[in-house]
């Protein structure tokens, strides 16, 4: 990843205060219809919106009053920031299906959730939590092929899975990429690039 000094990545992170639609109506598609669904136990979305190119980052102020990334009544939000990180790590090729940095999103910098002190927390909690033991949780970062920023916009999905290991990730990666009527339903991977975080157990 090529570090520069003179840019701070800024991320912000939205999720749905009451039912998220979208995850849930997908949540019985995947479980009801497609290879591996009965190992999915739950599924949880996040807007996720990417800011490069100012020295001090994006305010969060501004991120907010713009009405455009985060409605108050319907969203909690978490941003997050990283020093010297450029746009090159989900632009470079390969993108699909490799792995988000291990650092991904960055440092917390502000929430309408409380966080405990020492706890991933923030990110954990607008996904849903620790997974419960024996199951694991697989994060997928979707967004449009080509897109460069300044600001890159897609979809945070996490798959809580009844599994463990490399079983766990290969299920969920095939559960997540669309690429047959019984595969895949979040990324369409012809106009969708995907990267995924580090599968997290409990």
């Amino acid at each position: 990843m090529r570090k520069d000094t003179m840019s701070t990545q800024t991320v912000l992170l939205t999720a749905h205060k009451g039912v998220d639609l979208h995850a849930a109506s997908a949540l019985l598609v995947m479980k009801n219809r497609l290879e591996g669904g009965d190992h999915l136990v739950n599924l949880f979305r996040c807007e996720m919106h990417t800011f490069w190119g100012q020295p001090d980052g994006i305010s969060t102020e501004r991120l907010l009053d713009t009405g455009r990334f985060y409605n108050p009544n319907k969203h909690h939000y978490g941003v997050f920031t990283a020093d010297g990180v450029g746009p090159d790590w989900l632009t470079s090729a390969p993108v699909s299906g490799t792995a988000l940095p291990a650092d991904w999103p960055g440092q917390l910098t502000a929430s309408d959730l409380e966080v405990a002190a020492g706890d991933h927390g923030l990110y954990d909690r607008l996904l849903g939590g620790h997974p419960a033991p024996g199951q694991t949780a697989i994060d997928v970062v979707s967004f449009p092929l080509g897109q460069r920023g300044p600001v890159l916009s897609g979809v945070l999905w996490r798959l809580v899975m009844a599994a463990e290991g490399e079983q766990a990730l290969k299920i969920g990666h095939n559960l997540a990429v669309a690429r047959s009527r019984k595969q895949g339903l979040l990324i369409n991977p012809h106009m969708e690039a995907w990267l995924s975080v580090e599968l997290e157990q409990a």
